[in-house]
């Protein structure tokens, strides 16, 4: 895939690419057990699905510059059980919580949902995830890229060699049983006729949609299948013709958002797929870049504030921690933007503001069914278990180690104090260190006096 994706870059130069077909797919529903790729994964799902999905990871950047850009994926009846040939005829297509994939999918697991091998739950898995794919990644690119994601059923094309690994007798008699008895058989001609009209036809150019073809599998179609060999058009388990195209509805299965996100999720893991963020459009409007840069200080300045509080948690559960820059961000800010402009600037701007918009309507402060809690009391806060043995080292002011600690990193009064008159000292004194009492002020952190432990749930 990476081969193919690199000599394609260098053959198309300067000219983007607007149609992706993700059409490869293979059927081995006799094997009683599975193969495996040069990757170390199962046939079926590599090349149906896996494969699609880092390709189409590789491409789509450069796809966003085309005219009408498409991504087609060619998914199944079989993959879809609300449907009789999809619900009604085992094995049913199932991911179940994708254990398999989380376990990372290389042999010996084969399966998607980490159970035994069946070769032909493997192909139906497969197009379930064609179809689940096409649905996500129209949730996440359609709007920053412009790229039009759909899946589609041509119907049963039982002449070709997807079923060359099936014994003889089937593939001689499976096409006429599905061309005279259910009327469900489509050629090869019409079937590339139905992909072609999905990438081309100016009407389905909608995103994240399941295509199919209207009518049933014969409607009296007997005496014209008998007569042109079964090959009528409009015939097979998709229906219709060219004019009767529509959206179909997709089972609850392929709708599945969570199950879906958990499958980009493992496997962008297992193909080391690399996607493009998706960003939608900003204005270029100049007034709003400097508002955003203006807001952007704000934000990041309350959040400072917000977080020296009630410091937020690591992934492992550990506190966040203020570092010696971020913790001066702090003190400097009550010092030159809360002190100094607060009692200039800013007073004059509550003022005006009390003017001309009023005073905050008491209806609006009060209705709370709880008094704030101090930040002084305990708070219990559920985080994952921290190891009790470890043991809380004296405070210091936090630089770049991350080493772990179950304590809040917090600054006492007297400290906070000391820390403001050395940021007022170095910004208004030139320097000079304020005395107090007999000596110089030192800056220091010192042990508090009770250091309080994380609740853990």
């Amino acid at each position: 895939v990476h081969k193919f994706c690199d000599e394609l870059k260098e053959y198309q130069r300067e000219k983007p690419i607007d149609r992706l077909l993700c059409n490869a797919g293979v059927y081995q529903p006799s094997l009683p057990h599975a193969k495996w790729s040069v990757d170390g994964h199962e046939q079926t799902m590599q090349i149906n699905y896996l494969s699609h999905f880092l390709m189409i990871s590789r491409l789509l950047d450069g796809m966003k510059e085309a005219p009408d850009p498409r991504v087609v994926m060619v998914g199944s009846v079989t993959g879809n059980d609300n449907t009789v040939g999809g619900g009604g005829v085992y094995p049913i297509a199932d991911l179940k919580q994708l254990d398999g994939f989380k376990a990372g999918f290389e042999n010996p697991v084969a399966m998607a949902d980490g159970y035994g091998f069946i070769g032909a739950k493997a192909y139906k898995d497969s197009k379930l995830c064609l179809m689940m794919m096409s649905n996500f990644l129209h949730s996440k690119f359609n709007r920053s890229h412009g790229i039009t994601f759909s899946s589609i059923y041509p119907g049963c094309i039982a002449e070709t060699p997807l079923f060359r690994e099936k014994r003889a007798w089937f593939r001689k008699y499976f096409p006429i049983f599905m061309k005279y008895i259910t009327g469900g058989f489509v050629g090869v001609e019409e079937a590339g006729q139905r992909l072609f009209q999905v990438a081309h036809d100016p009407r389905c150019s909608k995103s994240g949609v399941y295509w199919s073809w209207n009518g049933g599998p014969r409607e009296g179609r007997g005496a014209a299948a008998l007569e042109k060999g079964g090959q009528i058009s409009g015939g097979g388990g998709a229906g219709g013709g060219w004019d009767s195209i529509y959206v179909n509805d997709q089972s609850d299965k392929v709708n599945n958002l969570e199950l879906c996100v958990d499958l980009f999720k493992t496997s962008t893991d297992i193909t080391g797929a690399k996607w493009p963020e998706a960003k939608t459009f900003t204005s270029p409007c100049p007034t709003l870049k400097v508002i955003s840069a203006v807001s952007t200080n704000m934000i990041a300045r309350e959040e400072l504030k917000r977080m020296a509080d009630r410091p937020g948690f690591n992934e492992d559960g550990t506190p966040v921690k203020l570092t010696r820059r971020k913790k001066a961000a702090l003190v400097a800010d009550k010092v030159i933007v809360q002190g100094v402009l607060g009692n200039t600037v800013g007073r004059v701007g509550r003022v005006a503001g009390r003017l001309l918009l009023g005073r905050i309507p008491e209806t609006a402060k009060t209705g709370s069914f709880q008094e704030e809690k101090p930040l002084d009391d305990d708070v219990a806060i559920s985080t994952p278990t921290v190891d009790s043995t470890s043991v809380a080292p004296e405070m210091v002011i936090e630089t770049t180690t991350e080493d772990s600690s179950k304590f809040i990193d917090v600054i006492d009064a007297g400290d906070k104090s000391i820390l403001e008159d050395e940021i007022f000292d170095q910004v208004f004194a030139n320097g000079n260190k304020a005395t107090a009492g007999e000596g110089e002020r030192e800056w220091k952190v010192e042990k508090p006096e009770k250091e309080k432990e994380l609740s853990t749930v």
